[in-house]
């Protein structure tokens, strides 16, 4: 009988030191995964411009890092900033024309890290292509373009540098979308259509012709940036330096492996995988984590210069370039011999220094 008291006392030990272990356990593992993840509300836009964010996403770079990105689609860079300013998002990835236009407006951003360059394409009706082929041609057309995107601003400032007066000596239809703006091309609504990538893809498999790129007259230009609210950097900077060491991870991904990158963006952007492919690793286009400061600069003084703003804010005051390059450094103390990382070293100091 002792014995087996003895015996189930210490079963009942065991047991004990086991649901201890379990519950230390559970208690570790809420810890790592639950509250000390940070959320991150981030607005985009359905383009293969953003790989950099999906691959981020779905290699789990952005949970390595501690954070939880949901992510909200938007049509365009004016709806995604109306909800950025009104305090729905934590981080918006869109075109460098809307963030110039509402810090014009008085409103306290700040140009935190780089996603694409370039990637913008006036289209036509392929029957219409030798005769709206040359910016001079634009004179006297109606053109469509997405309301405070990318494109609109390189275009006008062509017309602007060929002698076009784009306020008057053309029609311009600001649309919601760049599907809109295929359609208004495509029925004859409109004579040329401003889309950016992967939509000139799109539309030359639909019939249309790409006549002219953005990088035809601003080679490098940027597009999306990441962009955050002044408070936004001032509060939770460390996390917004976890967020660009993600997106950094994901440059050395898509570099290293093309094609898995390319089913990573196709889980957001809903088309061919080859019009996908091609509109990423495309002459016209260029992706990078680098937030680009003295294109940033240059694109501020083109809008000032065509009439699209009206501002004598100093730019230099909403670039903060410091939360990528304590990313980058870190990333690159821990692979000193990542080329891909080296790259990211020396184009830093040609873009910001």
């Amino acid at each position: 009988m002792t014995q087996r008291k003895n015996m189930q006392k210490k079963l009942l030990k065991i047991m004990a030191v086991t649901a201890l272990l379990a519950l230390l356990a559970s208690i570790s593992c809420l810890s790592a995964y639950g509250a000390e993840t940070k959320e991150i509300r981030l607005g985009y836009l359905p383009t293969s411009g953003h790989a950099l964010t999906f691959v981020a996403k779905e290699q789990g770079f952005f949970a390595d890092q501690g954070l939880d990105v949901q992510l909200s689609q938007f049509p365009n860079s004016a709806d995604g900033y109306n909800a950025l300013t009104a305090g729905k998002l934590d981080v918006i990835a869109m075109g460098s024309t809307a963030p110039a236009v509402y810090i014009a407006k008085g409103n306290n951003l700040k140009y935190i890290g780089g996603l694409m360059g370039e990637g913008a394409a006036a289209v036509v009706k392929e029957d219409r292509a030798s005769e709206l082929g040359r910016i001079n041609d634009f004179k006297g057309k109606t053109i469509a373009t997405v309301r405070m995107s990318t494109g609109d601003v390189v275009f006008r400032n062509a017309m602007h540098e060929a002698g076009i007066d784009w306020q008057n000596d053309v029609t311009i239809q600001e649309l919601k979308s760049p599907s809109i703006v295929m359609d208004a091309v495509k029925t004859g609504k409109v004579d040329v259509g401003i889309v950016w990538l992967p939509y000139q893809q799109i539309a030359e498999s639909q019939g249309l012709k790409v006549v002219l790129n953005s990088d035809t007259f601003s080679p490098e230009h940027p597009c999306c940036r990441f962009v955050v609210s002044a408070a936004t950097l001032e509060n939770d900077r460390d996390s917004l330096v976890k967020f660009e060491a993600a997106l950094i991870q994901a440059y050395d991904y898509i570099k290293t492996n093309p094609d898995e990158s390319v089913k990573d963006v196709q889980k957001y952007v809903d088309f061919d995988r080859s019009i996908i492919y091609d509109s990423i690793f495309s002459e016209h286009f260029n992706f990078s984590p680098d937030p680009n400061k003295k294109a940033i600069g240059k694109w501020w003084e083109m809008m000032n210069s065509i009439g699209f703003i009206d501002s004598d804010e100093d730019i230099d005051e909403h670039i903060d370039t410091t939360v990528y390059k304590e990313a980058l450094d870190g990333l690159v103390s821990k692979q000193p011999d990542n080329k891909n990382f080296q790259e990211l070293l020396e184009a830093y100091k040609k873009n910001n220094e």
